[in-house]
C-alpha cells in the first residue's frame, strides 16, 4: 500500500512538471496519465486482446469498419432509450429503443455546455478551449476552427471515405469549412439551426425572433448595418476544390428543404461506398429542430412540441439508417453511435424543454443536465446487446476510438494535449471496461466543475479560502441540489491537485488561439 501510495505521488508530481509521454506517444491529459500508471498492465493486457479481435474482423471483412456518428441538438437526458421514458416525457423513439435493446447505452456520456464547443471536440479529441471554440458562433463572427487543428478525417485520411453533412457550427472563415478540414465530402451550415429558421420574418412575427426585422428599425439609429441581412449559411465542398453556397434561407421552407436534401444525400453516401475497398466515416449532425414545420401539426407525440415532433421524425430517419446498412450487408462491419449534443435550451420554453428529465440544468449549464447527454451505440455481432454502461465517457474520447477502430493511431498528432481517450474496450467488452473516470467541464474560457468517479466540485462561484459547499455525490444527488462541504473535506486537497496537474499541463502546451479573418472567402456565393 505504502508502495502505491508513493507511486501514485509521484506520478502526480511529474504531470505537475509537464507530460509524461515519451516521443512519438500520444500527450494525454495530466489526470489520464495517472490513471495510466496504475492501470496500465491490465490495459495492455486488454488491448492486445482487441487488437486479436479488430484482425479478425478485418479479416472477415476485408477492411475497417465503417463508422456513423450522428449528433444532434440540445435534448435533455432520459427522454430516449426505452419506452418507460417516452411514457413519462412524451416522447417517441421507437427506432432507438430498438437500437438500445440491440446496442449499447451510455449513461454517463458527457458533452461540453453548447453546440459549437461539442461538435469541435468530437472533430478533433480536443477540450474546446484549448483551440479557442468556446461558444456556439452565429452571424456574422468572423472566426472558425483553426486550420492547425487535426480532425478525425485526417486522422483516418486516404484510408476512409470521409462525408460529412448538415451541421457544423465551425465558423465562417475559410480555414474552418468543413473541406478544408480533411473531409473528402460535405454539405454543411456555417452556424446553427437558429441562423436558418430564426433570423426570418416567419420568427420575427412568432415572437422568437425580437428587433431584427426592418421595420423595427428606430427612427433614431444611424448605423444601418447593425442587422446581420446577408450572410451565407451552407456550403457544399469537396477536398481540394472551391467550395459553393447552396442554400440561404430567406424563408423556413428553404431550411426545410435543405435537410430534406441534405438527409437524402446522406443515404446516397451511404449506398455509394457499401462496397468499396475502402470503409467510410459518415459524420450526420443534422438539424432536428423545425419550429414551424407544418409536419407539426397533426400532433405524434404526447409531448406535442416542436423538439419532440422534430425528433420523432429524427427517430425514423434512424431506423431507416438502421435497415440501409442491413439492407446493404454491412451491417456487422459498421459501428454507429447517436447521441445529443448537449442539454436542452431552456430559453425557448417548452418547444425545446418541456420538463427538467432526470438531472437539473441545460444548454450552456456546468450541471449535468446541461453535459449528460442520452447517448447509444450499436454494432451487430461486436457489441453486446442490451449492454448498459456507467463509465464515463467524454464526446472527446469518440475522435481516438475511431481512430483505433480505424487502425490510424499513428496519425493522430503527438506534439499537443489530446483529450480523448480509446474506448474500445469498452464497446467491446462493456461495462466496467471504461478507461476514463474525471471529466473537466468549462463554461467558454472558465473551468467550472470537475467530475471524478461519482464526485463533483463546482468552482464557479466559489470563494477563496476554506472550501465551500460544492461538493456532490452524483449518485445519491444526481440533480445536485444537496452541495456538501464538512463531508467531503478530505476531497477538497485532490480537486485542488486535479485543477492544478490540469493548469499546469496548459502552461506547458498553450491553447491555440481561435481563427479570425474575413468571411466567406473561399467561396462561390450564390446571386443576392
Amino acid at each position: 500500500m505504502k508502495k502505491n501510495f508513493w507511486g501514485i505521488l509521484i506520478v502526480s508530481s511529474l504531470a505537475l512538471m509537464g507530460s509524461m509521454a515519451y516521443a512519438g506517444d500520444i500527450i494525454h491529459d495530466a489526470e489520464y496519465e495517472i490513471l495510466e500508471a496504475q492501470n496500465g498492465e491490465k490495459w495492455s493486457a486488454e488491448d492486445k486482446d482487441i487488437d486479436k479481435k479488430l484482425a479478425e474482423l478485418r479479416k472477415k471483412f476485408g477492411k475497417a469498419p465503417n463508422i456513423i456518428h450522428i449528433m444532434w441538438d440540445d435534448m435533455k437526458y432520459g427522454a430516449i432509450g426505452h419506452p418507460m421514458l417516452n411514457n413519462v416525457t412524451g416522447y417517441r423513439s421507437p427506432n432507438i429503443n430498438k437500437m438500445a435493446e440491440e446496442g449499447m447505452t451510455f449513461t454517463r456520456m458527457y458533452s461540453e455546455p453548447s453546440c459549437t464547443p461539442t461538435r469541435v471536440a468530437a472533430a478533433t479529441g480536443r477540450q474546446p478551449v484549448r483551440n479557442g471554440m468556446i461558444f456556439p458562433i452565429f452571424p456574422i463572427h468572423q472566426m472558425g476552427l483553426p486550420a492547425s487543428e487535426v480532425t478525425i478525417a485526417e486522422v483516418l485520411g486516404d484510408d476512409y471515405h470521409t462525408g460529412f453533412f448538415e451541421k457544423s457550427h465551425f465558423g465562417d472563415v475559410e480555414e474552418s469549412y468543413l473541406h478544408n478540414q480533411g473531409y473528402d465530402e460535405a454539405i454543411f451550415t456555417l452556424y446553427n439551426q437558429f441562423a436558418g429558421q430564426m433570423f426570418t420574418p416567419t420568427a420575427e412575427k412568432e415572437f422568437y425572433t425580437v428587433g431584427w426585422a426592418d421595420d423595427e428599425l428606430s427612427p433614431y439609429a444611424l448605423d444601418n448595418n447593425f442587422r446581420p441581412k446577408e450572410w451565407v449559411w451552407a456550403v457544399e465542398g469537396f477536398e481540394g476544390e472551391k467550395g459553393k453556397e447552396i442554400s440561404t434561407p430567406i424563408n423556413v421552407t428553404e431550411y426545410h428543404e435543405f435537410n430534406a436534401m441534405t438527409y437524402d444525400r446522406v443515404k446516397k453516401f451511404i449506398t455509394k461506398h457499401a462496397d468499396d475497398e475502402k470503409p467510410f466515416l459518415l459524420d450526420w449532425w443534422p438539424n432536428v429542430l423545425e419550429m414551424f414545420s407544418e409536419e407539426n401539426s397533426p400532433k405524434q407525440t404526447q409531448n406535442g412540441t416542436a423538439s419532440s415532433e422534430s425528433f420523432y421524425r429524427l427517430d425514423k430517419q434512424i431506423g431507416e439508417i438502421v435497415a440501409l446498412t442491413k439492407k446493404l450487408g454491412i451491417a456487422e462491419n459498421t459501428l454507429i453511435v447517436i447521441m445529443a449534443d448537449n442539454g436542452p435550451m431552456a430559453e425557448i420554453w417548452p418547444n425545446t424543454f418541456h420538463n427538467p428529465g432526470i438531472f437539473r440544468g441545460g444548454k450552456n449549464d456546468f450541471l449535468e443536465g446541461g453535459v449528460r447527454v442520452p447517448a447509444f451505440a450499436y454494432w451487430p455481432g461486436v457489441i453486446e446487446k442490451g449492454a448498459v454502461v456507467h463509465d464515463i465517457v467524454h464526446v472527446a474520447d469518440l475522435f481516438t476510438t475511431f481512430a483505433r477502430l480505424g487502425g490510424k493511431m499513428d496519425a493522430i498528432p503527438t506534439d499537443r494535449v489530446i483529450d480523448g481517450i480509446d474506448q474500445t474496450s469498452l464497446l467491446l467488452n462493456g461495462d466496467g471496461h471504461g478507461r476514463r473516470d474525471h471529466v473537466f467541464i468549462y463554461q467558454g474560457p472558465v473551468l467550472s466543475a470537475i467530475v471524478k468517479q461519482q464526485y463533483k466540485r463546482h468552482f464557479a462561484g466559489a470563494a477563496p479560502g476554506l472550501a465551500g459547499k460544492g461538493f456532490f455525490d452524483l449518485d445519491k444527488d444526481p440533480r445536485e441540489e444537496h452541495p456538501l462541504m464538512a463531508q467531503f473535506l478530505w476531497a477538497w486537497p485532490a480537486f485542488d491537485h486535479m485543477k492544478e496537474r490540469h493548469e499546469a499541463q496548459i502552461a506547458e502546451y498553450p491553447h491555440t488561439p481561435v481563427a479570425r479573418g474575413v468571411p466567406y472567402t473561399g467561396l462561390e456565393l450564390l446571386e443576392r
